[in-house]
Formats: structure tokens, C-alpha cells, sequence
């Protein structure tokens, strides 16, 4: 398993609110966006991603055909309740949340597990796949026949989401599972390069790279994504099985 991994504030925010891990041993790999006031959204994603991995490194002997999925559910749900516990014990984290999205592989499946609009991809055979439905009101809009996809990408309220983690002391996380074959790369993104580049260029790019490093997909995602105005932290993670 290859992993690499990178996030960058972008040009515009002086700090960051992603927070990102992963461990290639066990092939596991988890990403969030936090949102809060003054730091509150750094503290967020920074406590769920702790979390998230502190749980699948204890449960690993767990990580077994049929129940990683559940052990995915149960790392998000502990991590809503980590942040939800800090943001109602602490004033200045009053509010706070974050997107989260954990990705592992595991006896020949890749699973996904989310919570809000970072997102996992597929990339297989030049095609780029969404593995992941965006929890947020553009996507719903989506759905309803309201937008089409590009208005969605230009509307202003686009990174308004429906759920988050530590918002409320229960969340519902969605899975996802597909197989794993030869060749594929799985990707987590945080917002910040899908308002940049859509997903016909993050094909593109996995195209251009997709016999290297995973480290020069990340690389040149993040990268494009500064090009075209780096308005928001954006970071990615890499996994090649």
C-alpha cells in the first residue's frame, strides 16, 4: 500500500482548518474540513481525525471481511461525540464541526465512509468515479432537478452542508464499498480543490500520473488547485493498493 498525502491553506486564509493522517501499513486514511469560529474549525477536524485514527489502530484485529464497514461507522460516530463534547464543555468552541471522510482498504475492497462534502474518488481504467454523495444543500438541489451540476459549482451557498460531525450528539454517516483491482487509486479531497477543479480535470491529472507516485497526483491536484485562485484550505490524500 501507497499512501502520500498533503494539505495547504491556499492563498487566501492564513490558517488551516483541514486536518489529515493516514498509515499505509494498515491502509487507512482519513481527512476533515472544520468550520467554526476563530480556530474552533482547526480544533474540530484536528480532535476527529485523531479520533477516527486512534480507534481503527485499536480495532485493526477487527478490520475483517464484512464488519470494516462498521468499524468505519463506529470511528466517525466516536468522533462526533469527541467533538461535540468539546464544542458543549468550551465557549470559544461553541458551534463547531467539521466534514469528515476515512478511507480503507481491506481483503480486496475499498471502503468509504463520510460525513459532509470532502469526498472519495475512484480513479480506474482513465475513468474517475465519485464514490461519495456531497451531504450539502447544492447537492440536494442536485437531486431535486433544482440545479444542474455546473450551476451547483457556481452557486453561492454551495459549501452550506446538511451534516457535519460534532453538530449534534448523534450523526449518520453514509458507506460506500467497491472492489479493489489492479492499477486502482483511491482519492480523499476536501472542498477546497473540487470548487477549484472539477472533476473532469482531477481525471486529467490522475491521467497524467497514473503509473508514478501517488505523492505527484496529490502534488499536482493541490497544485492546480492553487493555479485557479486557492481560495480555500485544500488537501488530498493519495492510496494505491
Amino acid at each position: 500500500m501507497r499512501i502520500a498525502a498533503r494539505s495547504d491553506p491556499g492563498k487566501v486564509r492564513d490558517n488551516n482548518e483541514d486536518c489529515l493522517a493516514y498509515d499505509a501499513r494498515l491502509g487507512i486514511a482519513v481527512l476533515a474540513d472544520g468550520m467554526g469560529g476563530l480556530r474552533a474549525g482547526e480544533v474540530a477536524s484536528a480532535t476527529a481525525v485523531e479520533a477516527v485514527m486512534q480507534h481503527l489502530v485499536e480495532t485493526t484485529d477487527r478490520l475483517t471481511p464484512g464488519e470494516a464497514g462498521e468499524t468505519l461507522r463506529e470511528a466517525l460516530e466516536l468522533a462526533n461525540r469527541r467533538v461535540y463534547a468539546l464544542a458543549d464543555s468550551r465557549r470559544e468552541f461553541s458551534g463547531m464541526g467539521t466534514t469528515l471522510v476515512v478511507g480503507a482498504v481491506n481483503d480486496g475492497r475499498f471502503i468509504a465512509a463520510h460525513v459532509g462534502d470532502s469526498r472519495a474518488y475512484r480513479f480506474r481504467n482513465g475513468e474517475l468515479a465519485r464514490l461519495t454523495s456531497d451531504h450539502s444543500l447544492v447537492q440536494q438541489l442536485v437531486e431535486q432537478g433544482i440545479l444542474s451540476a455546473a450551476e451547483a459549482r457556481r452557486a453561492p451557498n454551495r459549501n452550506i452542508v446538511t451534516r457535519a460531525v460534532g453538530i449534534e450528539i448523534d450523526v449518520e454517516c453514509d458507506l460506500t464499498e467497491v472492489d479493489v483491482d489492479d492499477g486502482d487509486l483511491f482519492l480523499l479531497c476536501s472542498d477546497g480543490l473540487t470548487d477549484m477543479i472539477d472533476d473532469s480535470a482531477i481525471a486529467r491529472f490522475c491521467a497524467a500520473n497514473a503509473d508514478g507516485e501517488p505523492a505527484l497526483i496529490v502534488d499536482a491536484l493541490i497544485d492546480a488547485a492553487l493555479a485557479q485562485g486557492g481560495f480555500d484550505n485544500v488537501s488530498v490524500v493519495a492510496l494505491k493498493p
